[in-house]
């Protein structure tokens, strides 16, 4: 009789289970379409390191491998289970025998640890208790105790004798079925659905935006827009993420909007989302600030589908969107690859395309684009006058030229006074390695990487398409940055807008640390500067969103410095704040920059080097806000700027024979 109603239950908790189940499948099924499966390859390797191996949990010392204690213990509990479920159904000695037999006792160390890694998790949440545990006590508490109770009557099954050996075997089923039909409607459905997050994450041109047909017009009436404000805006891979979500508050350690007091903070954005899909209040302190709005201007939500109804200023406070400064820290963080990004800037999109609310500080970039040509406003004029007094470094590309590398020098490069320095450094470099290089000259126009992050799809295009007019003017084989912004959208961005005859980019782009790294590899440089300590701040463009790191500390060091680490660096380097177009909005204080500055100034070094415009220029206010600042000034430095100072220290001859690179 107690067989029979064991598996009766076990029967009504797989068919709970399964319905629960299927509802997540209907509701991310129910998202727009997204391409996930290229580069099959590549996700089989994910799902072994991030999903069996646990590699991005493990970054936690203790709670990481914790956590992946628990994961791998309920690995192996899975076959014991079913090898229980054998024995109880239909008698004998079930399938772990023989050479299987092993199975059990890795089965039974995984139970001593899975209740170690309970007890550590324990301890962490509810005595040491890290500020950014604030949700579900209680409901933690309750998986946390039903896991030890798994692990605990598996041990009692396997070591308890005669009769009680078998009441304990069903006290396991009964415990790990219950808990399987509970885990659907719980924060840890992570459980089913962050391997399928993980394996089916972006890969391809990592955050390249989702391309906007604009030309196609939204039907209002069947819920469209151009960009996202309800839930059936979201792509299918959007949805998952919610689902996915573990509220473990890493992302919120990574933010640096919510380490400088603003009110974005990308777990309280995602898991705010969540319950609103579950149609349950959101927890988060934005989401209290966007139902006040939502109130105070009339809003009503009555009779209106949950997939329709809006989430600006009614789940998502529409500051907390530009506060954003697009970092990727926070998905980087992410142990389940949760991208918030994406759905932040489509949120973006809804408010400039779609409703036209655009913040007056960006109107402003937005009107000296359309006016004058660049983001300042200063007029075409300003170019012309930059190239005028480069000399006759500034090789000007003629119409079907062909030359080996053009030489993109970006509005920074052009219009501010300080980043022209770093373009007569680079054209010095490449001057002194002999490579054919060419610029454009005052054809230039901005590359729109920040319009586009700041929703402006529009003017983003339109100067996609001017200038990929002007690069296919000429001819070369490789298009040089100095600014990661500039790399990051002709790299990736430009892709869906390539004339159909091209057959994709004919170029490659490379940052000007990637071709100079290269040429002092082959040639070396002539001398070396004494710099002393030179602390190197990763641009989030470069790091996060490509992967190159090397080569900028190779010339930090090939240039004569001593190079020294941030505190935080590479994957987990620091923002400086003025990416997402937070460059032209005038900041809530205490700023970014000031975050990052104080830890440059504990560093000790006495000048920074930096390989963007954008970070230059808020590090050097960032650093003459700090303490101690006078005594102790900290020179901020382009990274090809130290190669220029070591070729000329050494009274190298820039047109030395040295080959073209």
């Amino acid at each position: 009789m107690i067989r029979l109603l064991v598996g009766l239950y076990i029967v009504g908790a797989l068919a709970i289970f399964a319905h629960l189940v299927s509802d997540k499948v209907a509701f991310v099924r129910g998202g727009k379409p997204e391409r996930r499966s290229d580069q099959p390859g590549r996700r089989v390797a994910i799902f072994f390191s991030e999903v069996l191996g646990q590699s991005k949990v493990r970054r936690r010392l203790t709670a990481g491998w914790a956590h992946a204690l628990v994961f791998w213990g309920f690995l192996a509990f899975s076959v014991a289970t079913l090898d229980l479920l054998w024995r109880l159904a239909a008698g004998g000695d079930g399938f772990l025998q023989g050479p299987l037999g092993a199975v059990t006792a890795i089965v039974t160390a995984f139970a001593f640890l899975i209740l170690l890694g309970v007890l550590v998790l324990a301890l962490r949440r509810y005595v040491l208790r890290p500020p950014y545990l604030t949700y579900h006590s209680i409901e933690s508490a309750v998986v946390l105790g039903v896991i030890a109770l798994i692990a605990l009557t598996y041990l009692g099954e396997r070591y308890a004798a005669g009769q009680a050996s078998t009441y304990f075997g069903y006290g396991h089923l009964v415990v790990a079925f219950t808990f399987l039909a509970y885990v659907p409607t719980s924060k840890h459905f992570h459980i089913l659905g962050a391997p399928f997050n993980s394996v089916l994450q972006q890969l391809e041109d990592r955050q390249k935006m989702d391309f906007l047909d604009l030309e196609a017009e939204p039907d209002e009436a069947k819920g469209e827009a151009y960009g996202a404000n309800t839930l059936d805006h979201f792509a299918w891979t959007d949805r998952l993420d919610l689902l996915t979500c573990i509220e473990c508050g890493r992302c919120q350690e990574a933010c640096p909007a919510h380490a400088t007091g603003k009110l974005l903070n990308p777990r309280d954005f995602i898991v705010d989302l969540k319950y609103h899909a579950k149609g349950m209040t959101p927890p988060g302190a934005q989401a209290a600030v966007a139902r006040e709005t939502f109130v105070a201007s009339g809003g009503s939500v009555e009779g209106v589908p949950l997939g329709r109804q809006p989430l600006v200023d009614h789940v998502v406070a529409s500051r907390t969107l530009w506060e954003c400064t697009t970092c990727l820290g926070c998905v980087m963080a992410c142990p389940v690859d949760i991208d918030h990004m994406s759905m932040l800037l489509n949120l973006r999109r809804y408010q400039v395309l779609d409703v036209g609310d655009i913040e007056p500080e960006y109107q402003r970039v937005f009107t000296n684009m359309e006016r004058a040509g660049d983001p300042w406003g200063y007029g075409e004029h300003r170019k012309t006058e930059t190239i005028g007094k480069l000399g006759d470094r500034a090789r000007i590309a003629e119409p079907g030229e062909r030359f080996e590398l053009l030489f993109w020098v970006g509005c920074w490069g052009l219009y501010d006074d300080r980043s022209v320095e770093t373009t007569r450094a680079t054209l010095a470099v490449l001057d002194h390695f002999e490579v054919d290089y060419r610029i454009l000259g005052d054809t230039e126009v901005c590359c729109g990487e920040n319009y586009r992050r700041m929703g402006n799809e529009l003017q983003f295009q339109m100067n996609a398409q001017t200038n990929l007019e002007l690069l296919g003017g000429v001819s070369f084989d490789r298009l040089m940055v100095t600014n990661p912004h500039c790399h990051q959208v002709f790299g990736k961005d430009y892709k869906d807008f390539v004339p159909e005859g091209w057959g994709g980019l004919p170029f490659e782009v490379v940052s000007v640390e990637e071709e100079v790294a290269r040429l002092v590899r082959w040639h070396g440089l002539p001398g070396r500067s004494e710099l002393g300590k030179v602390a190197y701040h990763d641009s989030c463009f470069y790091g996060r969103y490509n992967g190159i790191y090397e080569e900028q500390r190779a010339l930090v060091q090939a240039g004569g410095g001593e190079l020294v680490e941030l505190r935080r660096s590479r994957e987990q380097a620091f923002c400086c704040g003025a990416g997402g177009g937070n460059f032209w909005r005038e900041e809530k204080e205490p700023r970014v920059s000031w975050n990052r500055a104080a830890e440059i100034m504990e560093s000790g070094a006495p000048t920074l080097a930096v390989s963007c415009p954008f970070c230059m220029a808020m590090l050097e206010d960032g650093l003459k806000a700090q303490e101690g600042f006078m005594e102790r000034p900290v020179q901020v430095r382009h990274v090809v700027e130290l190669v220029a100072q070591a070729i000329a220290s050494a009274g190298a001859d820039t047109t030395g024979p040295l080959g073209h690179g």
